[in-house]
């Protein structure tokens, strides 16, 4: 993947997760303020961005990217 082509997906999906969210946000209840919506914002992350296809190899690999290149 080039640095344009993970530039254009990064762009697109936090900005379909943006959408998605601000969608709900009519739903949401009143009280709810930075903490809970912090909290909503990264669970919807993880839900649209699990990593449960990856394969072991695969995702070993990532995590010691991550790790490594400190990102």
């Amino acid at each position: 993947m080039t640095k344009r082509e993970r530039n254009r997906f990064i762009r697109e999906l936090c900005n379909n997760v943006r959408n998605e969210i601000l969608a709900k946000s009519k739903q949401m209840p009143k009280t709810w303020d930075g903490i809970e919506l912090r909290a909503y914002i990264a669970d919807y992350f993880n839900f649209q961005c699990r990593i449960g296809h990856m394969n072991k190899r695969r995702e070993k690999e990532y995590r010691n990217t991550i790790y490594i290149t400190n990102l």
